[in-house]
């Protein structure tokens, strides 16, 4: 009878995972599983250097969950973009080649304890962002760095999953608002990569209790208003924009035009 009553349990485990996805909210199967995913991935993150954070593999996250875990988290990376709210293009899972590593920068003021961790960067766009910030200083004696540069597929994939779980209360849709599926993030484009950028003061306006406003109202960002584009930065997803993503003042993609 036991082993009947087991058997009959899986099924139904099987059965309630394996539904189509209410991108409002996550059954309760689902929830768990995603849940033991997150807390997998935390762990294969506190195994590696900091300075891999950026650039973690993406197979190798997935080899270390079950086939339940996998069969999830691919039905979840896999959804069309456009269903929970993203009309953005698709950029690429390609790895990015002759990255630059950027050095950890640590906050005084509003930011004090904060610091961005080692950042990666494709050499084309940081090279222009190093030109920038010169400019910056020179003319406005004011400090930017990169808060976030390159990120991997499997960086953007445990972002989601963290997002999905820790802040956006298993709502794909929601979710979809602040953080790009793997693939659909300028961050991970290896030519027209982003770079989300912070004053000395580590005012970015993403971080805990800031909001983009606070970004916005900054000389740093007036100033990019005015000359990013000359050093091929453009602002991605200004107020209202057409893509369905957030108000990101401080995020800024590259691209040759």
């Amino acid at each position: 009878m036991a082993a009947i009553i087991i058997a009959i349990c899986i099924i139904m485990y099987g059965y309630y995972l394996t539904m189509q996805i209410n991108l409002e909210e996550l059954n309760f199967f689902q929830k768990k599983v995603i849940k033991r995913v997150l807390s997998k991935w935390k762990k294969y993150v506190g195994s590696i250097p900091k300075d891999k954070y950026a650039i973690m593999d993406f197979d190798t996250m997935m080899n270390m969950l079950n086939k339940y875990e996998r069969y999830l988290i691919k039905q979840i990376l896999t959804i069309n973009p456009q269903d929970i709210g993203f009309k953005g293009p698709f950029y690429s899972l390609e790895k990015a080649n002759h990255l630059i590593k950027v050095d950890s920068v640590r906050f005084v003021g509003k930011g004090e304890g904060r610091e961005t961790g080692v950042q990666y960067c494709p050499e084309h766009s940081y090279i222009d962002f190093k030109l920038m910030a010169e400019k910056i200083k020179e003319e406005e004696n004011l400090d930017i760095y990169i808060d976030s540069g390159y990120r991997s597929s499997g960086r953007q994939a445990y972002l989601f999953v963290l997002y999905l779980v820790e802040d956006n209360n298993f709502c794909l849709k929601e979710n979809g608002k602040w953080i790009a599926l793997p693939g659909y993030s300028e961050h991970g484009s290896p030519v027209n990569n982003a770079i989300d950028i912070v004053n000395k003061e580590g005012i970015n306006g993403f971080s805990e209790n800031q909001t983009s406003e606070a970004f916005e109202a900054t000389q740093e960002y007036k100033w990019l208003v005015k000359n990013a584009n000359e050093f091929n930065f453009y602002l991605s997803y200004p107020k209202n924009n057409s893509l369905g993503v957030a108000y990101e003042p401080w995020h800024w993609h590259w691209e040759k035009k």
